[in-house]
């Protein structure tokens, strides 16, 4: 059952330590493709990188929650791999700071594979010797993890980190099938006459609005605070709402939504294009929700916990 899958996370999933002092930084459903009509990153790709520099420049640990890379419409990383090269650049100094923590989702779930690591390593050497490198360097010696467990530690609360298609059982048992379908028979439809992929929460309002209920009864069953991607729906709950927040995309229209966490607050952020009177274009960080101090979330999570258990 999905609500199991979210219960083991929460219990027994990899935890990282925070404080007050710590700069967080949730990104998902960047969907980094192969440069073509159906790279859904391409039109918002140099919005992702301005917003990748600010966050290094400042000291960001970046979390990636799931669908970083789309493997869903592409077999494996030959051409993802050349397109974001100066992409995985950037990546790379993240991880060479030790600031920065992968979440796969449904449309990279290959990560999670034992072989995954040697297998691209291979396929993108048969190109060339120095074919893809930046890639290969990036996944080399990093973890890919379903879900992350955040402690805060002055309170000694936590809150679950994954990409949340655990409750999306057509993209989570069955995503296999979806992938064929995205793969050899969308794809082709939406390059040939525009057709939206039916088999994606992000583009349908039901689907996405039944996962972002369910995402959310978990935290009003669990009493627990958790943080998901994969609807491409971004939800920012006020302090007395159920704890379920989500990041939303990269994909939007010209713009991309994060969560950030800093001096122990929680705010949600959308980078997109303005034009200035002069005409020029310019990538903009607007703050769209919060800030918000974590520690009321997680305590209201934490009494609404008690309440349970005393019923």
């Amino acid at each position: 059952m999905s609500e199991k899958q979210l219960d083991t996370l929460y219990n027994e999933g990899f935890t990282v330590n925070f404080n007050d002092d710590s700069k967080l930084v949730f990104i998902s459903d960047v969907h980094r493709g192969d440069g073509t009509y159906s790279d859904s990153l391409l039109p918002n790709r140099n919005i992702y990188i301005t917003a990748l520099r600010y966050y290094l420049k400042n000291d960001y640990t970046y979390i990636e929650v799931g669908d970083g890379d789309e493997l869903w419409k592409n077999k494996n990383y030959n051409e993802i791999a050349y397109c974001y090269e100066d992409i995985f650049k950037i990546l790379n100094k993240f991880k060479k700071k030790e600031n920065i923590y992968c979440i796969y989702g449904n449309h990279d779930f290959i990560k999670k594979n034992k072989n995954f690591k040697r297998n691209q390593e291979k396929a993108l050497r048969k190109i060339g010797a120095d074919y893809g490198q930046a890639f290969i360097e990036f996944i080399s010696d990093i973890e890919f993890y379903e879900g992350i467990n955040f402690m805060y530690t002055p309170l000694e609360e936590k809150f679950l980190v994954t990409h949340g298609n655990q409750v999306d059982i057509p993209n989570n048992e069955l995503w296999v099938i979806n992938r064929f379908l995205v793969r050899y028979f969308w794809k082709f439809l939406n390059g040939i006459a525009g057709f939206r992929d039916p088999t994606t929460s992000a583009k349908s309002k039901t689907k996405r609005s039944r996962e972002d209920i369910k995402l959310q009864s978990w935290a009003i069953d669990n009493g627990k605070m958790i943080l998901c991607g994969h609807t491409h729906n971004s939800r920012f709950p006020t302090v007395y709402e159920p704890p379920y927040f989500n990041d939303g995309c990269c994909v939007l229209p010209y713009a991309m939504t994060a969560i950030e966490i800093e001096k122990g607050k929680i705010k949600l952020v959308k980078w997109e294009i303005n034009a200035q009177e002069t005409g020029s274009l310019w990538v903009v960080r607007k703050i769209i929700g919060g800030p918000t101090p974590i520690s009321s979330y997680l305590q209201y999570a934490k009494e609404e916990r008690i309440k349970k258990r005393k019923n």
